[in-house]
C-alpha cells in the first residue's frame, strides 16, 4: 500500500488506477468482478482513492480503458460500495447538523 500511496498522488493518477482496475478485472480476470466493492473499500480506506473520484467514476461508463459493456459490468459491480459511500456521507452530513 505504501508504494500505491507514492504512485497515486493526484486526481489523474486515481482515474488511471480506476481505469486499470476496469481493464484488469473486466478484461483479464472477469471472474474477479464480484470483488470490486472490496477492492474499492481497501483503496478508499488507505486513502489511495478519494470519495469524489470514486463517486464520479461510478456515475458513468467510459470507453477510455475498456469497451462500454465491460465498463458497465465493472461499475455495476461497484454499486454496493457506492451505496455505502453515499450512505456514510449522508450520515456524516446529519451528524454535522
Amino acid at each position: 500500500m505504501r508504494l500505491s500511496l507514492k504512485l497515486v498522488t493526484g486526481e489523474k493518477h486515481q482515474k488511471a488506477l480506476l481505469g486499470g482496475l476496469e481493464r484488469f478485472l473486466g478484461v483479464a480476470n472477469p471472474e474477479l468482478i464480484p470483488l470490486v466493492p472490496k477492492i474499492l473499500m481497501i483503496l478508499y480506506q488507505h486513502d489511495i482513492l478519494d470519495e469524489e473520484i470514486i463517486t464520479a467514476w461510478g456515475t458513468h461508463t467510459s470507453k477510455k480503458y475498456v469497451d462500454k459493456e465491460t465498463s458497465k459490468r465493472v461499475r455495476k459491480a461497484s454499486e454496493p460500495f457506492l451505496t455505502w459511500l453515499k450512505e456514510a456521507d449522508d450520515d456524516s452530513d446529519e451528524d454535522e447538523e
